[in-house]
């Protein structure tokens, strides 16, 4: 282009020396500085402002790069300079006229921007601009409170955004996993929560969204079990009772009602104990339905005397079961044996939170199992004691009193105590710290 433009004007030059035969001197000087001008005129008309910038969009923290350049003229003569202002505010200068065809910009707000980028040529300036939006990051920190229910059983989702631009949006959505198609629980709106009592058994998908006046989206998803009415599960104790291996019988078990209170011998073992010998008998009980009976273990000597233990027992709606009385004749100088309710454990050690924050735990389901707090001297360590097989949630919340208890972080774990009081985890959902491990359960089936 550089020499074409010089082509041009020399060019001029010789026509205007061949006008009439005219030598250089009889040449008006005004009309070669006009002609000249008007063909450098002519020459920048293809002087084109192709800047750019390295991104569209930007999200707070970032870096954004602005790159000069242009087309048409010699770039060895040209000066560049930089400029942004938010969207109809004043302009600031990023950089003023210089040879350096580069420049950074780290905003500092999010917002709506002007980029603009100048490019002179001599005299001439040639201006582009760019528009830039410049965000927070989005991120769905949503969680849905258990995924096991049972019909009629109540769930909440909870939307929980963080970043984007502008307001925040969110949508809840459901199907049942063999469905392809999902159906709306409510449409993106700025509520971020609601309760649902599922009627219909059957495992469903479900996602809450959260969406930015920027259009961006971030999905969370989970799993939710709908199950039909389950029969209560019950609880379960032992007695254990001993006898002379000298001697032949062995206990015997009655029950008044049957319905009420079922039973088994789980053991007999031998065991010796200060140079005697003895058969230990351990029966295993577990409550079927309401009611009050009667459950007596009764021992027939070979010289005709007779030991019993008598219990006076109420099993209620929840097939727990209540010792209203007891009494009976053992061994002299033994000690009565007693029930021994049926258990599991584990625990949850989750990391202290900074002053003044704390953690809160809750189950969803008292009756499967029990928190029993801290260890003591175990800072940080939750014990719980299953009581019967079912499905549970134990929540954690990490609270602080000083932003009106809002809670830091939340941490759900959905798990299932089996025949054996075994626990497992089935899954988890909440947020937590950022690229941190999940705390562990102590004591859960794979852990």
């Amino acid at each position: 282009m550089k020499n074409k433009m010089w082509r041009g004007i020399s060019a001029v030059i010789l026509a205007l020396l061949m006008i009439g035969g005219a030598s250089p001197a009889t040449v008006r000087a005004e009309s070669i500085y006009d002609m000249l001008i008007s063909e450098l005129r002519e020459s920048l008309k293809n002087f084109e402002n192709t800047s750019y910038l390295s991104a569209e969009k930007l999200f707070l923290g970032d870096t954004l790069s602005l790159v000069a350049q242009a087309e048409g003229v010699n770039a060895a003569k040209c000066q560049y300079a930089f400029f942004f202002r938010v969207k109809g505010m004043f302009w600031v200068t990023l950089q003023n006229y210089s040879k350096d065809d580069h420049c950074t910009w780290t905003p500092e707000a999010i917002g709506d921007y002007e980029i603009c980028i100048k490019v002179k040529h001599g005299a001439k300036i040639v201006k582009k601009y760019f528009d830039i939006r410049v965000t927070r990051e989005l991120y769905n920190h949503s969680y849905i409170s258990t995924s096991f229910v049972q019909q009629g059983g109540e769930v909440e989702l909870t939307g929980m955004g963080e970043g984007g631009f502008g307001k925040l949006y969110y949508g809840f959505f459901y199907k049942l996993t063999d469905e392809e198609s999902w159906h709306t629980l409510s449409d993106y709106s700025q509520a971020n929560s609601l309760r649902r009592k599922p009627q219909k058994a059957g495992t469903y998908d479900i996602c809450i969204n959260v969406m930015d006046d920027d259009g961006q989206t971030r999905i969370h998803s989970g799993t939710l079990t709908v199950a039909p009415p389950l029969a209560k599960t019950p609880t379960a104790f032992t007695i254990t009772v001993k006898s002379p291996i000298s001697s032949p019988y062995f206990w015997q078990c009655s029950i008044e009602d049957e319905n009420l209170i079922g039973y088994e011998i789980v053991s007999q073992t031998v065991v010796m104990e200060k140079l005697e010998t003895y058969i230990l008998q351990e029966y295993r009980f577990t409550t079927l339905s309401a009611g009050r009976t009667s459950l007596s273990l009764s021992y027939d000597t070979h010289s005709g005397s007779r030991y019993a233990l008598n219990y006076d027992i109420t099993v209620d709606k929840n097939l727990n079961y209540t010792i209203n009385q007891s009494d009976g004749r053992y061994f002299e100088g033994e000690t009565k044996p007693v029930l021994r309710p049926i258990k599991g454990s584990f625990a949850i050690r989750v990391p202290e939170g900074e002053n003044p924050e704390s953690w809160k735990c809750t189950i969803s389901d008292t009756l499967v199992a029990e928190n029993d707090g801290t260890y003591e001297g175990e800072d940080g360590v939750y014990a719980f004691t299953v009581l019967r097989q079912g499905h549970f949630t134990v929540t954690f919340r990490c609270v602080s009193e000083e932003t009106a208890m809002t809670d830091q972080y939340r941490l759900i774990y959905n798990l299932y105590a089996d025949e054996s009081l075994n626990v497992t985890l089935v899954d988890t959902d909440g947020y937590y710290i950022a690229g941190m491990e999940w705390p562990d359960i102590i004591g859960a089936a794979g852990s």
